[in-house]
């Protein structure tokens, strides 16, 4: 079987068609990986083996393989040894995207970071300006930032990637980013309007109310 083009499915089709959380798309992924890609049909694996995998606790690993499981995209069986899992795969679903259709993805799975990819749609978002101090951006010349550092926690979603100029990223480091908008105020590089209209971005970016068009 050709895996390269099994996996392009499963990102491209079979993840957006369910709506996978982190949670389900690490855990179908790494249960695939354990079945499929090694050769084998059914796999019993240990609920402690899968958390320590995906790095998060027993509970919400049971949690997710059991939402796999209603959701219909994998057999399991709970046994005395682990859980006996199959992995049913786009083919065996019948899932399938209709030519000329395409797949919206969910907007709270997509890495906004990696590659750049959804720059363009950041930039736009921004209204072509620095979301820190507002000056003009374009494709070739901004940076991405983490509104939340990664070392502090910071995801790569769209609540926490911003398009910003190149003197900003590079100041910003790590800093927490109302007390950036503060500094920025205060060396007069934002008057008191701008400064606080871009606090209340930021607010409404961390709600997830400005979203980027795709």
């Amino acid at each position: 079987m050709d895996w390269l083009n099994t996996l392009k499915e499963i990102e491209d089709i079979l993840i957006p068609y369910y709506q996978f959380d982190i949670y389900e798309r690490g855990m179908y992924l790494y249960l695939f990986n354990k079945t499929r890609i090694s050769g084998i049909e059914y796999a019993t694996i240990p609920l402690s083996q899968i958390s320590k995998a995906l790095q998060c606790s027993d509970w919400q690993s049971r949690k997710t393989i059991r939402q796999l499981a209603k959701k219909g995209c994998i057999e399991l069986e709970q046994t005395r040894d682990g859980h006996s899992v199959k992995v049913l795969l786009p083919a065996d679903l019948d899932i399938s995207r209709p030519e000329g259709a395409t797949v919206k993805a969910n907007i709270d799975e997509i890495d906004f970071f990696k590659g750049r990819e959804y720059v363009d749609a950041l930039i736009k978002r921004e209204n072509n300006s620095c979301f820190y101090c507002l000056s003009e951006i374009s494709p070739k010349n901004c940076e991405l930032d983490h509104v939340v550092s990664q070392l502090n926690g910071g995801d790569n979603s769209f609540k926490n990637i911003v398009a910003s100029c190149h003197k900003c990223n590079t100041k910003k480091q790590g800093a927490d980013a109302e007390n950036f908008l503060r500094d920025l105020y205060r060396k007069g590089m934002l008057s008191e309007s701008e400064f606080e209209g871009r606090l209340t971005a930021l607010r409404a970016l961390r709600q997830g109310d400005i979203k980027p068009d795709l």
